[in-house]
């Protein structure tokens, strides 16, 4: 019998004998069973990817850069910004910018906060639209124009209770090398506030014009480097893209980008030790990656469970079935195309109920973050009190909506094949009924 009669078969004992609804009810219970064990893992898998594509978007680029340059031997000033030039002129290259970076105490009459001074130039934030983007304005400018200039991460200006036109302090300190320490003081005024929306970042990073950052942080405890933009960042190797995380790219930007990394390399030469963003950050990236796979894999496990209701109603159908099977046997369909029929049935519950909870899973994922609001707005109302499900210091103060089509798919096909994976029992039963058996009791 041609396949296409047995998926005909098999629709038609989904669909129950004609004016009956037991058994279609039983089948839609399985299909609502497998409808509702795939929202929580589409929900799960769209949101840790749009959290995870969120923190490594303003990671690169408002912090590790997508390749960051790192001097091996101390270099003077002019020769590190004759390096940046070149590099700067390299097919590929965006815009590279010195970056002096060292720890401070910024403080003022009302608090103070032990911060990354990160030493910039103007151009940081003037020719970089991938700052601009994810480094938000609260207040003021962005302006490193005057020396005084600083621009401070919202944490920090909470923390100090300082605002755009306010004096702060930075002290630093340089070791002297016999255990002492000598400690300099230099005054700033902030011409800036800004935010990432990551509070882990807001509350460490203040920027100072890169000349002063120069004096102000000691050579002895400074980290001076070449951070450069290029045209395609995930090009780079990363396990992110290639687990479908972020976005596929053709295999020819990957190979630009290469050739972009090895010219970096052969211009700076030996001084310089170029470090992509991902090895720059690989372990806070590794956790992400760890704790994603691992609540896909519990989510999966409640598919697993609902395609155990899928397996006893296909029994079940078999047995209502015996008398219609005994009448294919007896026409020569055989004990392998009968089993089919069975598993086109799985197949069909999976495909229904994969698609319904895809469909509703991605409804949800698409609206999270007013999802999110209306159950702490609930909740808040029952319970009396403010109730925040995702605090802003660990995650996202929004969570981005980036939609991953591979994740999707896989889930889809994983529900259908452990849908059919669960008819395998009910096949072998229906492919075992003997047909003069059953027309004999008849």
């Amino acid at each position: 019998m041609p396949g296409h009669n047995l998926i005909l078969i098999a629709l038609r004992f989904l669909g129950g004998a004609p004016g009956t609804r037991r058994g279609r009810t039983r089948l839609a219970g399985a299909v609502l069973g497998v409808a509702v064990s795939m929202i929580p893992l589409v929900v799960v898998q769209q949101v840790a990817d749009g959290m995870i594509t969120g923190i490594v978007d303003r990671f690169i680029e408002t912090g590790s850069y997508h390749i960051r340059a790192m001097s091996r031997i101390p270099q003077d000033a002019a020769r590190t910004d004759r390096s940046r030039e070149a590099v700067q002129q390299i097919p590929g290259v965006v815009t590279a910018v010195v970056e002096r970076q060292g720890f401070g105490l910024v403080y003022s009459d009302t608090g103070r906060s032990g911060v990354t001074l990160r030493a910039v130039p103007q151009q940081f934030w003037d020719d970089d639209p991938g700052v601009r983007r994810f480094l938000t304005l609260r207040a003021g400018e962005f302006d490193l124009l005057q020396e005084s200039g600083i621009v401070l991460g919202v944490e920090i200006a909470t923390r100090l209770s300082v605002g755009v036109g306010d004096e702060v302090r930075v002290l630093t300190v340089r070791p002297l090398g016999d255990g002492r320490m000598l400690p300099r003081v230099s005054r700033f005024t902030v011409t800036g506030v800004v935010s990432t929306g990551y509070r882990d970042l807001d509350r460490l990073w203040s920027y100072i014009p890169l000349e002063r950052g120069r004096r102000v942080i000691p050579d002895e405890s400074a980290q001076e480097s070449i951070g450069i933009k290029i045209d395609e960042p995930y090009a780079l190797p990363n396990p992110l893209v290639r687990r479908g995380l972020l976005s596929f790219l053709p295999d020819r930007q990957e190979q630009r980008m290469a050739t972009t990394m090895l010219e970096i390399r052969r211009t700076l030469g030996n001084e310089w030790f170029p470090l992509d963003w991902y090895s720059a950050e690989q372990g806070r990236y590794i956790s992400f990656l760890t704790s994603r796979n691992l609540l896909a894999f519990v989510m999966t496990l409640i598919i697993a469970v609902a395609a155990v209701n899928i397996s006893s109603a296909l029994v079940l159908l078999v047995v209502e079935k015996g008398d219609e099977i005994a009448v294919l046997r007896a026409l020569g369909v055989s004990r392998h195309q009968v089993g089919l029929i069975f598993l086109f049935c799985g197949a069909g519950v999976g495909v229904a109920g994969s698609f319904l909870g895809a469909v509703v899973g991605m409804a949800l994922a698409v609206n999270v973050n007013e999802v999110l609001q209306s159950i702490e707005w609930v909740m808040s109302a029952v319970t009396q009190r403010s109730v925040e499900l995702f605090s802003a210091d660990f995650y996202l103060e929004q969570v981005p909506v980036a939609l991953s089509p591979l994740p999707l798919f896989t889930a889809v096909f994983l529900a259908i094949l452990l849908a059919t994976a669960a008819a395998a029992i009910p096949a072998r039963r229906a492919a075992a009924i003997a047909p003069e058996q059953v027309l004999r009791r008849h």
